[in-house]
């Protein structure tokens, strides 16, 4: 009996501890990654500024051909929606909406991911010369979710490559839109 209380209190104690130290992590997190495209930033903006668009390039789009996706509103601009379902838990479910659009400047976007939270995607073109170097971010706020901030220590691991291959894939589209037809 004295071993099962001995057990408990430390099982409490590493309960309190871990809940102790999760508050004290960030309460938010980013991620983004950039790459530079051989191209003006007018030439980009349509892959970006539309959800059919961005699903063409997305880095998600190939993990499961059986996901179902629903495109709503404008083809381009605010308003412009994308809503999936998905088996694999990768993708899982959840809706993606065009919220501000300031041409060939700037993109953000609403991210639902159902049960797993939210976020804010932004995209960001800086001209340079001939070319425009294109920067993603997403962030999330985790608020008082404990779980959430041990998460958002992890997040740039678990999305960042994503991201990357994403960008590049982008990049490919743009500047050899014939080969990546």
């Amino acid at each position: 009996m004295a071993l099962a209380r001995l057990i408990f209190r430390v099982l409490l104690v590493l309960l309190i501890l871990l809940a102790v130290i999760g508050m004290l992590l960030p309460s938010s997190a980013r991620v983004e990654r950039s790459i530079v495209i051989d191209a003006q930033a007018e030439t980009i903006f349509p892959y970006i500024n539309g959800m059919r668009a961005f699903h063409a390039w997305s880095p998600w789009s190939d993990i499961d051909p059986q996901t179902e996706y629903r495109f709503e509103g404008p083809e381009q601009g605010v308003g412009s929606r994308m809503v999936w379902q998905s088996g694999d838990q990768q993708v899982g479910r959840g809706s993606q909406e065009i919220t501000a659009s300031v041409s060939n400047q700037r993109v953000d976007m609403e991210l639902e991911f159902g049960d797993k939270g939210d976020g804010r995607a932004t995209f960001l073109l800086e001209p340079d010369g001939a070319s425009t170097r294109l920067r993603w971010q997403f962030d999330t706020d985790f608020g008082w979710d404990v779980f959430g901030r041990y998460v958002g220590l992890m997040l740039d691991s678990m999305i960042g490559t994503a991201y990357d291959k994403g960008l590049k894939t982008l990049k490919t589209q743009v500047e050899e839109p014939t080969t990546a037809q």
